[in-house]
């Protein structure tokens, strides 16, 4: 009686990393990835972007500067494009949609080009970037810093 004792307590401390969310169990809330957390707006931010790859009309390399005004959430931005990324002006939308993840949606003020953008945060100042445009097709990659 006393073995059939230790062996459920030796079952239930090795299953307790999955219950609790500990880093690798699947009980954490974001899948057991060490991520985040995702800013919560961009007010007074800067975003730096270094594309990794891309198809047309995207840029597949290069560097931009992602500059908010607003509250963070939404209103104006610029974006100023080096090494094959062209600079553009326009709307945009912030918004935070889990621990480590937020969606950045730019409405360009010249053509009307919609980029929607998801940020994968892995440190709370740093991660990927993925982009597409529904309206034209194509889509970038890339990693950013948050300054």
């Amino acid at each position: 009686m006393k073995h059939k004792r230790s062996i459920a307590l030796a079952a239930c401390l090795i299953s307790l990393p999955l219950l609790t969310g500990c880093p690798g169990g699947g009980g954490s809330s974001n899948n057991g990835n060490n991520n985040g957390p995702a800013a919560d707006n961009l007010n007074n931010r800067t975003l730096n972007v270094s594309v990794s790859g891309g198809s047309a009309p995207f840029s597949s390399g290069g560097t931009y500067v992602f500059t908010p005004a607003g509250d963070g959430t939404s209103g104006s931005y610029q974006l100023q494009g080096s090494g094959g990324v062209q600079s553009n002006t326009g709307s945009y939308t912030y918004t935070k949609t889990g621990n480590s993840t937020a969606s950045l949606v730019e409405t360009e003020d010249i053509n009307g080009t919609v980029v929607d953008n998801t940020l994968t945060f892995q440190t709370a100042n740093s991660g990927t970037i993925h982009s597409s445009s529904p309206n034209k097709g194509g889509t970038q990659d890339g990693t950013f810093t948050l300054n």
